[in-house]
């Protein structure tokens, strides 16, 4: 089997956003970090350059690049919610411009303007060893919000493991239990000395008993329980 060109890949940007840059070097391209000041980078002579910017600074950091990009550079940004559009400044000057996004260590979200995009973009993840995803401008936010609303639950699992920890009082006892709790099958009904209300009463943290009730509401939305979400909803008009 042929192996592709090596190419030469400088890395811009204010983070590590991605494990792109890392991968890429893995698998032999030579990667180089550039550095991150107010003017822009000597990029003239990179095959690629990989934009690990933070969503807000993107726009910026693109302009920045255009400024020094030549026609049949590869420009990558790593920002998930972002499309490819906000790449324009780039793309006008005659560069390839491609939108990725890291959704695991082997799966990444693809954005390009046209076939020469999606092509490099699916080379570049097939020498990974990692899928593809193809998205369109428009689906990128609403990706980026299915994401991050993981990340949130995840985060609020965490909080659930540390109210558990505070009622057992061993951490470790908690997450072990919590690892081995399954998806909520039925929310506990509304009324009674153990029910929903009786629970959320004696949440002492205020913000624990917020989340407890939000997350309730929203379990009672999937499950169809309209004891549960209305009593929520009260809770909250109260």
């Amino acid at each position: 089997m042929v192996q592709a060109p090596r190419m030469q890949v400088g890395v811009y940007g204010d983070s590590r956003i991605s494990t792109l840059p890392d991968q890429l070097a893995r698998v032999g391209h030579d990667v180089s970090f550039l550095d991150y000041d107010p003017e822009p980078p000597p990029v003239e002579e990179l095959d690629m350059v990989i934009l690990e910017v933070r969503e807000p600074l993107l726009e910026a950091a693109v302009e920045k690049l255009a400024e020094r990009s030549r026609r049949g550079q590869i420009f990558v940004h790593t920002a998930l919610a972002h499309g490819v559009q906000i790449m324009d400044p780039l793309e006008v000057t005659g560069a390839v411009v491609i939108a990725l996004g890291q959704l695991s260590p082997d799966r990444w979200a693809v954005t390009a303007i046209d076939e020469v995009g999606e092509t490099i973009a699916d080379l570049l993840i097939g020498e990974l060893g990692a899928s593809a995803f193809h998205f369109n401008d428009a689906d990128r936010l609403r990706l980026g919000a299915a994401v991050t609303y993981v990340e949130v639950v995840h985060a609020l699992r965490g909080d659930a493991v540390r109210l558990l920890a505070d009622v057992l009082g061993d951490a470790q006892e908690a997450q072990d239990i919590a690892d081995a709790l399954g998806p909520l099958r039925r929310l506990p009904e509304v009324a009674g000395p153990v029910g929903l209300r009786a629970r959320w009463e004696s949440v002492d943290n205020p913000g624990q008993a917020r989340a407890f009730r939000q997350s309730t509401r929203r379990v009672a939305e999937t499950q169809h329980n309209q004891d549960a979400e209305l009593w929520a909803i009260q809770e909250e008009k109260l």
